[in-house]
C-alpha cells in the first residue's frame, strides 16, 4: 500500500498535502449535533471530504465528566448511529465524502469500541487517532496501550488516514518518535496525517 503523507496545523482546520493544497476539511461539531443542526448541515461541504469527531474530551480535563461519559452509556448508540445514518445520506446528495474520527470524548472511545462499532458499518471511513484515545490515567502505561490500539487499529475494515501528533496530556515527552514508529506507524492506511 502506497501512503500519502498530508499535514494538519492545529491552528487550521484544513487538511493538506505536501504542495498545501487542501485535502479535507475538519468540522469541530459531533454527528448527534451536526445532524440537528439544519435541513441539511452539508450543503456547504459539497464536492469535498470532511472529518467529523465523533465526541470530544478536552486534553486538559483530569479524566472525561460525567457530562461527556453519557457519551459511552449503551443508551447513547442508537441516536449516535441514527446521526450518521442522516449524515451519510445527506453526503450522497451532495457528493461529501464523510469521515469519523474517533475519540477518548465520544461514542468510539477506544480502539476496543471503534473496531466493534467499524465492523458493522465497514463502509464509513475512520481517521484513526491512537493518541486521541488517551487520557491522563491512561499515562503510566502509555506503551502498552499504544501497542494494544495499533494492534486492535490493524483490523479495522476502512481506515481513511492515521492521524500522528503530540498531545498536551504528555508534558514528559514520553510519545516518542521511536514509540510512535513502533505503535502508530505499523498501522496500514493510504494517508499518514502529521499533526504540528
Amino acid at each position: 500500500m502506497t501512503t500519502k503523507t498530508l499535514h494538519w496545523t492545529t491552528s487550521s482546520s484544513t487538511i493538506t498535502d505536501h504542495a498545501a493544497a487542501p485535502i479535507a476539511q475538519a468540522l469541530s461539531t459531533d454527528p448527534i449535533t451536526l445532524a440537528e443542526q439544519s435541513l441539511n448541515p452539508l450543503d456547504q461541504y459539497a464536492n469535498q471530504t470532511i472529518i467529523i469527531p465523533c465526541g470530544h474530551h478536552a486534553p486538559t480535563d483530569p479524566e472525561p465528566s460525567a457530562e461527556r461519559l453519557k457519551n459511552w452509556s449503551q443508551d447513547s448508540w442508537e441516536p449516535f448511529n441514527t446521526a450518521i445514518q442522516t449524515l451519510i445520506t445527506q453526503a450522497q446528495t451532495t457528493n461529501t465524502q464523510l469521515v469519523i474520527l474517533p475519540g477518548a470524548g465520544g461514542r468510539l472511545s477506544d480502539a476496543i469500541c471503534t473496531l466493534s462499532w467499524a465492523t458493522t458499518h465497514p463502509d464509513i471511513p475512520l481517521l484513526i487517532n491512537p493518541i486521541g484515545w488517551l487520557t491522563p490515567s491512561m499515562m503510566p502505561d502509555l506503551t502498552d496501550h499504544l501497542i494494544r490500539s495499533a494492534s486492535l487499529c490493524q483490523e479495522l475494515p476502512n481506515i481513511w488516514g492515521v492521524l500522528i501528533g503530540s498531545t498536551p496530556i504528555d508534558p514528559e515527552r514520553r510519545i516518542t518518535p521511536e514509540l510512535i514508529n513502533r505503535t502508530i506507524r505499523t498501522i496500514p492506511s493510504p494517508r499518514l496525517i502529521e499533526c504540528h
